[in-house]
């Protein structure tokens, strides 16, 4: 253990001193993460949330054997595909296709209209990005929503329904469906990017009032959601051959949507710790522990004098608030200073006041 940790420092020290050489692997970490969530987000896009009509075709052969291909295929489009419901730009682009659909037929292209929509829709929340966040972010986040759009309309359908197969468990659906593109969204937040769409609004939003992510994106997507349910309903009026679902279908599809935007949305939070706080009180004999703390990191802390009930001798009782992810750093560096100090964390729902956080390269 020693040894590896000798290994870290020294890795630690060469590239302080080789700022260009942790530069390019950060990006090159940072490429790895963005294309691997890309992949992620736009498979269980296709898998759980928006299958096409070829997925679902194949699944109905598998449920039922001896179903030839053109049984299949007329059992499907007696029934319809059934959607859920994706947010942010995902789902406004299943939006705008449902309402393309109530003036004609639009399904044999859903797959290219969607990717396109998605990739137009996130244009103005590029320059958002660029502009008011950081340069970087905005970069990763257009290379993030090109190759969603890139994977949405490349991965072959046999991807799809020749690795899983459950079309009509819904509730299976909403939660792989909102754990694959919770993973996906949730990731690229860890590295100071995004998935694009809402989630560039999102992270916007969050980080002024300094809260989490991912609560902010639910309210958003909700407002989606009634879009495509009231797009759903007229088309079923106007047009019952492309959009077979009744008006309480498309409702208890939505209500299944929420599951999986419930889902996806806590383990956006769960993934991304940037904004969360912890309180750190820590009981102490080292008077000197508190200026050590402020030297490590850019917050200040609150001393009190104290006195131990049970030895009665002089302690000195520190607060500090600390981001989540500099908590650990926090924890060694108070062990460190005086082993037997006694720490206690708690977890903070919001915090008013000047609270620095580092600023998105």
């Amino acid at each position: 253990m020693n040894w590896l940790k000798q290994q870290k420092e020294n890795i630690s020290d060469f590239l302080f001193d080789h700022p260009k050489t942790r530069r390019n692997i950060d990006w090159t970490w940072k490429m790895f993460i963005t294309v691997t969530s890309c992949f992620l987000f736009a498979w269980g896009f296709r898998a759980f949330i928006n299958p096409t009509t070829e997925s679902v075709i194949h699944w109905t052969m598998g449920n039922n054997p001896g179903m030839s291909l053109a049984e299949a295929t007329e059992e499907v489009n007696r029934i319809g595909v059934i959607h859920l419901i994706s947010g942010g730009a995902s789902g406004i682009s299943q939006a705008i296709v449902k309402f393309m659909n109530i003036f004609g037929d639009f399904r044999e292209q859903e797959k290219t209209l969607i990717s396109l929509l998605y990739f137009i829709l996130n244009v103005p929340l590029f320059f958002l990005g660029f502009f008011k966040i950081s340069k970087q972010f905005a970069i990763f986040t257009v290379i993030n929503v090109a190759f969603v759009s890139l994977f949405n309309q490349i991965i072959p359908d046999e991807w799809i329904y020749n690795v899983i197969n459950i079309y009509d468990d819904m509730l299976a659906r909403c939660i792989f469906g909102g754990i694959t593109t919770g993973i996906a969204s949730g990731a690229a937040m860890m590295i100071n990017t995004s998935a694009g769409g809402t989630d560039v609004l999102s992270f916007y939003i969050a980080e002024k009032k300094s809260s989490g992510a991912g609560h902010i994106s639910l309210i958003i997507n909700s407002i989606v959601i009634l879009t495509n349910v009231l797009f759903g309903v007229i088309g079923h009026e106007v047009n019952p051959l492309v959009t077979p679902q009744a008006s309480n279908q498309l409702i208890r599809y939505a209500l299944y949507t929420l599951i999986y935007l419930f889902i996806s949305t806590n383990v956006i939070d769960l993934l991304n710790t940037k904004n969360k706080k912890q309180e750190l009180q820590i009981f102490t004999c080292n008077e000197n522990l508190s200026q050590v703390l402020i030297h490590a990191f850019p917050h200040s802390a609150t001393t009190v004098d104290a006195k131990g009930a049970y030895t009665g001798k002089k302690r000195v009782l520190i607060y500090m608030v600390v981001s989540k992810s500099e908590t650990k750093k926090a924890i060694e560096l108070i062990h460190k200073a005086d082993p037997e100090a006694f720490v206690t964390v708690l977890s903070l729902n919001q915090v008013y006041g000047r609270f620095y956080i580092k600023p998105i390269e």
